[in-house]
């Protein structure tokens, strides 16, 4: 075969080996193109169908507070004994819906301050969790939440009566946002809970932080009266209402300083604990909690803090409620300095009514609430309780009490919560 044939055929091979190539090419890109097609249909149907459960949840606590301390001879404060003004205590954000049909999600950002544990108004994230229905009596929930620990805890600020939460519960008995894993069984009168998390107050940090715990875990058992434990939702009883009972404990165990980064100062095991009840009658409700922590750390001294709280309301027309609570925090002084200077009881009053804009609905309240410290603030070195909230400090704190001046007391509040849900 002359040079000119040898081209010719090799021409020849070459373009029809191209065809061949680009036609299995644009069959192959036909066939990407419709897989894709085909996935994102079924995504856009997906989406279709979750766009038509998701629910958006607006909440807003905003009001007036005005606090009153003693002040020492000597002027300590000056002018700055009374303090006073406007400020939100939440603002919330939600968003939940179905994913699958045996799967639930919810989000939400909170754009008040962050629950006392800065007091700057930031947009924080807190719950970010789904609950994953396994079967009819269990549940998975995974991500970030409140972890099952005392009632008040998993109670929302929303369905709470008090304008503060006492700082009793806030310095002994919040673990706030966790990141993790939990597990809930549950039957016609109880329900059991145990998580796998890192830690009281972890929200949103990453694995890495030296914040977090080594590992964390927590539990909780609630025993019913009966089937309808929804009434528990709220600390309130509607005028109406049937009788009924919930008891229930809770422990959170963590362990901190053996993993990286952490140091050997660092290294400290922490339980806490409570056990708490509630009765809900025709119109008014009480309920009590007891609460304890175990501190062993590595470097400083072995302590033991307990509390205690007791709370009613009552109904005085289907829209007028009014509510009392007595607090009591006990420090341990083997703490030394580091936690208090002094006194170790402190007692806390809150006395107040709410006003219910439609009967039998949180959707708008009003609240006024008297709250009176009855011992020395200032004696709490470290207003920075055990589960890492600030119950007492600038912030105001998540109790809304302020510092007192070393050797005066008497400090009390007054506040006007306006509260709107929709």
């Amino acid at each position: 075969m002359n040079n000119s044939a040898q081209i010719t055929a090799a021409a020849l091979i070459a373009a029809a080996t191209t065809g061949f190539a680009t036609a299995g090419s644009l069959e192959l890109d036909r066939a990407y193109a419709s897989e894709l097609k085909a996935d994102a249909g079924a995504r856009s149907v997906l989406n279709q169908g979750n766009m038509a459960n998701a629910q958006v949840t607006v909440g807003v606590q905003f009001g007036y507070s005005y606090n009153s301390r003693s002040d020492d001879t000597a002027g300590t404060l000056g002018d700055s004994d009374t303090t006073m003004g406007f400020g939100f205590q939440e603002a919330t954000v939600a968003v939940e819906g179905d994913v699958t049909d045996n799967m639930h999600a919810r989000i939400s950002w909170d754009f008040g301050p962050d629950d006392g544990v800065g007091g700057a108004a930031n947009v924080n994230l807190e719950d970010a969790f789904v609950d994953w229905s396994v079967n009819d009596s269990f549940d998975l929930r995974i991500g970030q939440f409140t972890p099952a620990f005392s009632a008040e805890a998993s109670t929302s600020t929303f369905n709470t009566v008090n304008a503060y939460r006492s700082v009793t519960h806030e310095f002994l008995g919040t673990p706030s946002w966790t990141q993790g894993i939990q597990a809930t069984w549950g039957g016609d009168t109880w329900d059991f809970s145990v998580g796998f998390n890192d830690g009281p107050g972890t929200w949103s940090t990453a694995f890495n932080s030296s914040s977090e715990a080594d590992f964390a875990l927590n539990a909780r058992f609630d025993f019913y009266s009966d089937s309808n434990k929804d009434r528990f939702a709220d600390q309130s009883s509607w005028r109406g209402s049937d009788a009924g009972w919930r008891v229930g404990a809770g422990a959170m165990y963590a362990t901190y300083g053996d993993t990286n980064p952490a140091s050997t100062a660092a290294e400290m095991d922490a339980l806490w604990y409570t056990i708490d009840a509630a009765y809900e009658g025709d119109g008014w409700s009480v309920w009590a909690a007891f609460y304890g922590t175990d501190i062993d750390p590595n470097v400083g001294t072995d302590h033991a803090n307990y509390g205690f709280e007791l709370a009613g309301a009552v109904f005085l027309s289907d829209q007028w409620e009014a509510f009392a609570r007595w607090d009591c925090l006990l420090l341990d002084d083997d703490a030394g300095a580091g936690q208090t200077t002094g006194e170790d009881n402190f007692n806390f009053v809150a006395v107040g009514a709410n006003y219910y804009f439609v009967p039998e609905s949180q959707a708008a309240k009003l609240t006024l609430e008297v709250g009176i410290s009855l011992d020395e603030t200032a004696d709490i070195a470290n207003p920075t309780g055990d589960t890492g909230v600030t119950a007492i400090g600038n912030g105001p704190g998540s109790s809304g009490f302020l510092p007192d001046v070393a050797g005066e007391d008497g400090q009390f509040m007054v506040s006007a919560i306006m509260q709107w849900l929709f």
